[in-house]
């Protein structure tokens, strides 16, 4: 199953634990896809450098620099999508996590970000929140006979 996560869920479970993590955990594993680009890749570089989450890294002993490499060798890196549209007006950089999940043949976009999540779904892809989202892989998962995660 390809899922998007946008950065505040990437961040989110990259330096500290809940639902976010569990995605990624599931990502680490082989149990679903998270496609990237270079464009999601250099504003979650932008983001882990804000000094808001400068405590938390040095608690976890770690590096922006050293997250992020974490971060690439979890997802499937894909080109900066073609076309991006232009649906999300008050966060026009949101629309490149749409263009991805479309362009990728995603099932879920799985966001903590007001403007993606009143969207609810693009192009037939449900935007969901982070436990929303561990609910929809487990039950995708059950309905195909997979072994549970």
């Amino acid at each position: 199953m390809k899922i998007i996560i946008d950065t505040n869920v990437a961040v989110s479970g990259l330096l500290w634990g809940g639902p976010p993590n569990q995605i990624l955990r599931w990502a680490r594993d082989g149990a679903v896809r998270i496609p990237a680009c270079p464009g999601t890749l250099n504003e979650l570089k932008k983001v882990l450098q804000y000094a808001k989450f400068t405590e938390r890294l040095t608690a976890l002993e770690t590096t922006p620099e050293n997250v992020l490499k974490y971060y690439r060798n979890l997802v499937v890196m894909t080109p900066d999508p073609a076309s991006i549209p232009n649906v999300i007006k008050a966060d026009p950089f949101d629309d490149l996590f749409l263009a991805l999940a479309s362009e990728n043949g995603a099932a879920l976009i799985v966001s903590g970000d007001r403007h993606l999540l009143d969207l609810k779904s693009f192009n037939d892809i449900h935007v969901v929140t982070p436990a929303e989202g561990v609910e929809v892989i487990m039950k995708f998962r059950q309905t195909r006979g997979l072994p549970p995660l």
